[in-house]
């Protein structure tokens, strides 16, 4: 991931500089798009594990129907 940010600031910094190509203006958004990609994919693990659980007012974990979930050792 690192790299792809690299070369996506350097094509932002000589695109300050300069017009960019038509061929750097595809690499640059060709590693846009990589960077889109992982960044979804990365985001879209972290909310695959999350875990919703109800409490009660002292923080027990409740099921549907309010009985306290007794905690695992």
């Amino acid at each position: 991931m690192d790299e792809i940010v690299k070369k996506i600031n350097e094509f932002t910094r000589l695109s300050k500089e300069r017009e960019l190509t038509e061929e750097e203006k595809k690499e640059r958004e060709k590693y846009r798009r990589i960077y889109i990609d992982k960044f979804k994919e990365s985001l879209k693990g972290h909310l695959d594990n999350i875990k919703i659980v109800k409490v009660d007012d002292e923080g027990n974990p409740v099921d549907d129907d309010g009985n306290v979930i007794p905690t695992e050792a």
